[in-house]
């Protein structure tokens, strides 16, 4: 696990924390506070997982310095034990319960991707829906980091 993606979550929770104080209704406040629990209850051992909780938090932040919370944090977040969905599927599920003549999304996942152990190259092949692979490849002679 990066540290820096440690230091980007620790910087958005203060950023958020000054913040939430601003918001207008106390439900956006009790609904923030939540959110925030939920966020920092997730685990950081891998990469994907801070990634992801690092995409909520950005984006919290965001909607707190605008005090203004909608689009996922206006509900509760999942139960504790269940984990976040990535960013991108959320905001997509939530636009398709909004429009219904879209079709419904699924589970975006990759089939494959790997980040090689001295972080120098990195790989991942997605299935194309109606056929194919889309493989996207990137190596680095000082490291990805």
């Amino acid at each position: 696990m990066s540290g820096r993606e440690n230091a980007e979550f620790k910087n958005a929770l203060r950023d958020i924390a000054s913040h939430a104080h601003s918001l207008d209704s106390p439900f956006d406040r009790v609904r923030c506070a939540e959110w925030v629990r939920k966020l920092i209850s997730l685990p950081d051992d891998n990469l994907e997982t801070a990634k992801v909780r690092n995409e909520y938090a950005q984006l919290l932040r965001i909607q707190v310095r605008n005090r203004l919370i909608h689009g996922p944090f206006g509900s509760s977040p999942p139960d504790s034990h269940i984990g976040l969905c990535s960013l991108p599927e959320a905001l997509g599920a939530m636009i398709g319960h909004q429009i219904p003549f879209l079709p419904r999304t699924g589970r975006i996942q990759p089939v494959l991707h790997h980040k090689s152990p001295d972080g120098r190259a990195y790989i991942s092949a997605k299935q194309i829906p109606g056929g194919g692979v889309f493989v996207y490849m990137a190596v680095s002679p000082d490291g990805l980091e």
